[in-house]
């Protein structure tokens, strides 16, 4: 679990080309929702020049300057994205029918201090993991904090746009800034099975 990472800090580590196809993808789908009541034509040519001016750098030799392009791509989708976006039925986003599907198997972590005994007893390898867990979050808050700190005020001085990005760690196979909530991550399944104490069907 020492690599452990947050969702919204992977984006960092994909490819670049995973990230171009990321935004093209996007793009279009947020062009088709500008372009929904002006027909489809109307679609068809502004995807042709879409498409071209991706085309235009595919071949960027420079890392440095392909970086920079994806950079400005980015901040020009942000600023040009549809307001009323298309969504399709089976989206994991607000109307579609996955929005907020698995809410009901999300609960807070530390719910688990509110466990009778009983139910603590039925795991007992995880409950122990999670106090040397929790030991270590003690031993380390404020060492991450520092570096947090840190990171912060290094893209401050850089005049780099402040993200949700977390600084790697600084020792190798280390543990990344704020890693107990991945590790401690809500339980997948945390409804109560029906061998658990009090919930049999007596029936």
């Amino acid at each position: 679990m020492a690599n452990a990472l947050k969702a919204s800090s992977l984006y960092r580590f994909m490819t670049h080309k995973r990230k171009v196809l990321s935004l093209y993808k996007k793009s279009l789908r947020h062009l088709e929702a500008w372009c929904y009541n002006l027909g489809r034509p109307h679609y068809c040519y502004e995807r042709t020049l879409l498409r071209a001016r991706f085309d235009q750098h595919k071949d960027e030799p420079s890392e440095n300057r392909a970086a920079q392009l994806l950079r400005l791509g980015e901040e020009e989708f942000w600023e040009n994205q549809s307001p009323d976006p298309i969504v399709w039925p089976n989206d994991g986003v607000e109307p579609g029918v996955l929005f907020e599907r698995l809410n009901k198997y999300k609960i807070p972590e530390h719910y688990i201090e509110f466990w009778s005994a009983e139910e603590k007893a039925m795991f007992p390898d995880f409950l122990a993991k999670r106090e040397k867990w929790i030991e270590i979050r003690k031993q380390t808050w404020e060492q991450e904090m520092k570096i947090l700190q840190e990171w912060d005020k290094k893209n401050i001085e850089e005049g780099v746009p402040m993200t949700d990005q977390l600084p790697a760690a600084k020792e190798k196979d280390g543990y990344p800034p704020f890693w107990w909530h991945t590790v401690t991550r809500p339980l997948e399944q945390p409804e109560r099975m029906t061998w658990f104490p009090r919930t049999a069907n007596t029936s």
